[in-house]
């Protein structure tokens, strides 16, 4: 079940007073016509007649926003699936039948609803109106000649007051129709109305497409340079409108769809939607095996309080930033990853869940406990090195004393997009780095120098062809006997992780 937004502000407003006039003078009205006796004759007169102005003034201002707005299109009548909604409302809603017509924000009412509207506006308030007025003010009327007789005025004002009774009843049991029972009624009260979750999509699809073909119109007659701007502009208004969140709508779009793990979750704990990064990092095959299950399943006892804790901070208003996790995989392996998280909203402003996205650091974390074998000497150096060597999710990396490249391996010179080693063999470290960036390293460099091991967090390189990148890097003093005669580490790559932290801190902005 999904909400879309289908009734405006003033929509509401109007479709709520409405309703309560109409209550009030079918109450005071009846009593006047002698039906009960609740109050004084006069005092209901004069309440009838205070309200049938209220009544008149909100149709004018009702009639006037809708062709301002263009709503007046949504009364246009239409033979269209006319048939089809008469035999769904006849027999198909007894039978859970599929609703023949679809309900957007653009096209609110079915073809039967369309006729029903056209004849209460144009038959049904009109009578009720102008009768109203003459019984008002009859006297005035029967001295101008204009009337004779009370009854006919009083037969078709009564008249017009059942029918209106008629389409109140009828349009209150039809309103019970919807995905629930009391959806549509809680829909005119908040503007979102609950539906399934086909129903949403089409209504969803339906609403942007109509208004961004008059968000089009718009910039259309623009110079070329200008239309960018105003089509986003009108985007935004469009989305605004629609109850749309464009900035966490597009945060999903670049992370559904990037290189990184892609996860929604709601305030229950239940996934809601993960992207084939996620699947395959967890070595799933479905969507159908994750979506409704729980954020703790397939985890071990401690990772299942932890995750807990970072699931509470995000629903409390916080962020999750790169935070290390272990994973338990659907063919019982164990992996890796960071992850990084923020909370969404409803559309009352309420938060009503957390999305992010997850990176694999199993390579990372298999170097830095083959580092931690080498360093607590279980391990030979030769055995770190081969092994490291032969990694493709870990850039390895071996730099003399004076700060020159002896050797790396292949996935090191992918990250630097090197083609061969002879490219960067004998070059100083400081050809990737910028003076900052340089400075910053060299400080570690002399610690590590000095005998310490730097874990250091993500930093910058500036590759072969230009670009810039950005990696998690890892660096030991290598010793020959006691001497230290230069340093040796691993670099893992960050680059979509900076990229995907920096789309989810703007979404939090």
């Amino acid at each position: 079940m999904k909400k879309v937004l289908i009734y405006k502000g003033y929509e509401r407003f109007w479709h709520w007073t409405q309703a309560l006039l109409i209550l009030l003078l079918a109450l005071t009205g009846f009593e006047v016509h002698g039906t009960y006796h609740l109050m004084d004759y006069d005092k209901a007169v004069f309440i009838h007649q205070n309200l049938a102005w209220a009544f008149m003034v909100l149709i004018v201002f009702t009639q006037f926003w809708n062709f301002t707005t263009g709503e007046w299109r949504q009364y246009i009548p239409t033979t269209k699936l006319l048939k089809a909604q008469v035999a769904y409302y006849i027999t198909g809603i007894f039978k859970h039948a599929p609703h023949p017509t679809r309900k957007t924000v653009y096209n609110k009412f079915n073809p039967l609803q369309r006729l029903t509207y056209l004849g209460l506006r144009l038959l049904i308030i009109p009578v009720v109106v102008f009768s109203g007025i003459l019984y008002m003010y009859y006297v005035y009327f029967v001295d101008q000649g204009v009337v004779g007789d009370l009854a006919p005025i009083a037969y078709f004002h009564t008249l017009g007051a059942y029918l209106l009774i008629g389409f109140v009843i009828a349009h209150v049991y039809l309103t019970t129709t919807g995905h629930r029972p009391l959806s549509a009624i809680k829909a005119m009260i908040v503007g979102w109305e609950e539906m399934s979750d086909e129903d949403a999509r089409v209504a969803l699809e339906e609403n942007l497409k109509v208004a961004l073909v008059e968000s089009r119109k718009s910039v259309s007659g623009a110079k070329e340079a200008d239309k960018k701007e105003m089509f986003e502009v009108a985007i935004g208004e469009v989305a605004q409108k629609l109850g749309i969140n464009m900035e966490g709508l597009a945060l999903r779009e670049k992370l559904l769809h990037s290189n990184v793990g892609y996860f929604r979750i709601n305030k229950q704990g239940l996934y809601e939607e993960v992207n084939n990064v996620w699947l395959d990092l967890y070595k799933c095959t479905s969507k159908a095996l994750v979506i409704g299950s729980h954020v703790t399943l397939d985890r071990t006892e401690p990772e299942k309080i932890r995750i807990m804790q970072l699931v509470d901070q995000v629903l409390a208003g916080g962020t999750v930033t790169g935070e290390r996790i272990q994973r338990l995989c659907k063919d019982g392996s164990i992996g890796y990853h960071t992850v990084s998280a923020t909370y969404y909203k409803d559309e009352t402003g309420k938060i009503a869940g957390l999305e992010g996205f997850i990176i694999d650091i199993t390579h990372q974390v298999e170097a830095e406990e083959e580092l931690e074998k080498k360093i607590s000497k279980a391990q030979s150096g030769n055995d770190f090195y081969s092994k490291i060597y032969r990694s493709e999710g870990v850039g390895y990396f071996k730099i003399d004393k004076e700060g020159f490249y002896q050797d790396v391996n292949p996935t090191w010179l992918k990250l630097y997009k090197f083609t061969k080693k002879d490219e960067i063999v004998g070059k100083h470290y400081s050809l990737s780095r910028t003076k900052e960036d340089f400075i910053r390293l060299q400080a570690n460099v002399d610690k590590v120098l000095k005998g310490q091991t730097i874990p250091l967090d993500i930093t910058r390189r500036f590759c072969k062809d230009g670009s810039i990148g950005y990696h998690s890097i890892t660096m030991t003093p290598v010793y020959e006997g006691d001497e230290i005669t230069g340093f040796e580490g691993f670099i893992v790559d960050k680059t979509d992780t900076k990229l995907a932290e920096a789309e989810l801190l703007h979404q939090k902005d």
